[in-house]
């Protein structure tokens, strides 16, 4: 049988979303260099970055900014004069917010972090500010994880210097690169503005690396740390907090953890879930059942849960529930079996078409091929979000840029902008497609599980009828004993009579006595 292992949330690193656990790829690589790594060459002429600059420098003092940013994309082409192409998309970046075009200015200043050097540094590094700035409120952060990842060295002041760690590491932990990220992670200082959302990443990283105790030290400075976060920050670290506690097989303080998610909490129908899994491995089957009673309610009919189902029978099975067991393995493979063909032929569209499935659904509710349960989830992903937001800001100023071919900036600009564009379509697109095929993966596993279980609930009553048939009667199910349950104080009980409430999801309980003889009683040892 599966052994359900929670994954992690990484903590607005990538937006809410499980991340796949990726082999660790940190061992042999070097630490970010200050400065990006190039061929060694003499520091610039002072009266060569005068000449070079001077058709700007006069466009400039005329006015004329659109002739000035003119002038700096002829710079920044002319390989006689590479040594100033830092400094001056740096100035083109400028330029271009000024002429309205934050998005151009953006990729601009992209262009400049990765084309600095140690002659340029100060002058490039000057930018990181207001490229932080335009990226969050494009949102598109992500734009700068991988100039920064490989140049640390453009921080030039403390109050940026956390920012740009913060999204270096994102890159390194979105490559895999688990040992490089948390090395990075030590540059946030203790007090920065981002300090929770580092210690939050490096306990998801620990626990990549199943460092389970150094995870949990992390989650709990992130919460710490961040207790004038809002309650969503809160009720994702102690998710992440408790499933390191699964991991950890504390089932226990995993159950505590779980419980910890607000009931308000979008987080909170996945909580119940996994803490029922936690149930389960204690072999609580009647508080797996409570659990999972409510992700059945209308309540959640579009969330996507197939591996509650499958947990359900579990339980059954283990309380000799073959009736039962059996009538949900019926439902369970007649719902997700073609579910699964659906997968298959949707996972085979590019990614582009997936992204515009996806997208279709998020801004008009649409889910098109695919059922909403599956899609669902996007709706409320950070990161999923937060590209269309830069898609919109993208579309706008191409569209501002069209026809506007009279100066050669606005002709780059719109290149990068088309570029940047199809970019982000196309990755969001392959994050989707990742995301489908784990989910047809999966779902083809727990049917053909599910199917399995009916071979064996042949093979338990097949069983029960041999001893019947040497014994002369049927096995009877061990009488369990009847004990008065104390309600805490100020608590009231009654009796669940067909209808579900709102306030009453997280209350209910299951009393359903093991119908198991003594010779088909779980092995408490796991045998």
């Amino acid at each position: 049988m599966r052994r359900f292992l929670p994954g992690l949330l990484l903590l607005a690193a990538v937006g809410l979303q499980h991340q796949p656990a990726r082999a660790a790829k940190a061992a042999a690589k070097p630490a970010p260099t200050p400065v990006s790594a190039g061929a060694a060459r003499n520091a610039p002429d002072a009266d060569a970055r005068t000449a070079a600059f001077a058709e700007y420098e006069a466009e400039l003092a005329s006015g004329q900014k659109a002739r000035a940013a003119s002038a700096l994309v002829h710079l920044t082409e002319d390989s006689a004069r590479a040594a100033f192409r830092g400094e001056a998309f740096a100035k083109l970046g400028d330029l271009l917010i000024e002429l309205r075009l934050p998005y151009g200015a953006l990729c601009a200043y992209v262009r400049a972090f990765e084309a600095a050097d140690e002659f340029n540094i100060d002058e490039v590094g000057a930018r990181v500010p207001a490229a932080i700035k335009l990226a969050t409120e494009l949102g598109d952060p992500m734009v700068l994880q991988r100039p920064f990842s490989k140049n640390l060295g453009l921080a030039r002041t403390d109050d940026v210097r956390g920012q740009m760690a913060l999204l270096a590491a994102r890159e390194q932990f979105r490559q895999g690169s688990f040992g490089l990220a948390g090395a990075v992670l030590k540059l946030v200082a203790e007090g920065d503005p981002v300090y929770p959302d580092a210690k939050a990443l490096e306990g998801v990283i620990l626990a990549q690396q199943a460092r389970h105790e150094d995870a949990l030290t992390a989650f709990e400075k992130a919460l710490a740390a961040g207790r004038s976060r809002d309650q969503r920050f809160k009720d994702l670290v102690a998710l992440n907090t408790a499933r390191e506690f699964y991991a950890a097989e504390n089932f226990p303080r995993a159950i505590q953890g779980y419980a910890a998610v607000s009931r308000s909490s979008e987080f909170w129908p996945q909580a119940q879930f996994e803490r029922a899994w936690a149930h389960f491995r204690l072999d609580d089957f009647n508080g797996t059942l409570a659990l999972l009673l409510p992700l059945d309610t209308a309540f959640f009919k579009e969330w996507y849960f197939p591996e509650a189902d499958l947990l359900r029978i579990y339980s059954m099975f283990y309380l000799c529930k073959f009736p039962e067991a059996a009538t949900s393995i019926e439902v369970f493979t007649a719902e997700y079996k073609p579910l699964v063909t659906t997968l298959r032929e949707v996972t085979a569209l590019p990614a582009p078409e997936l992204f515009e499935i996806v997208r279709t659904y998020v801004t008009k509710g649409d889910p098109g091929p695919l059922p909403e349960r599956v899609v669902r989830p996007w709706a409320h992903e950070d990161r999923f979000l937060g590209a269309l937001a830069a898609l919109n800001s993208l579309d706008a100023e191409i569209a501002r840029l069209k026809g506007a071919d009279a100066n050669i900036f606005s002709v780059r600009a719109k290149t990068w902008l088309d570029e940047r564009r199809e970019a982000l379509v196309t990755e969001e697109g392959e994050r989707v497609a990742d995301r489908l095929r784990a989910n047809r993966v999966e779902l083809a596993d727990w049917v053909g599980s599910a199917e399995l279980f009916t071979v064996d609930l042949l093979r338990m009553k097949g069983h029960l009828y041999e001893q019947a048939a040497l014994t002369g009667e049927l096995a009877k199910p061990v009488a369990s004993a009847e004990r008065q349950e104390r309600l805490r104080k100020g608590w009231r009980e009654w009796p669940f009579e067909g209808e579900y409430w709102a306030d009453e999801l997280g209350y209910y309980r299951v009393t359903a006595p093991a119908e198991c003889p003594a010779a088909l009683r779980r092995d408490p040892t796991g045998g």
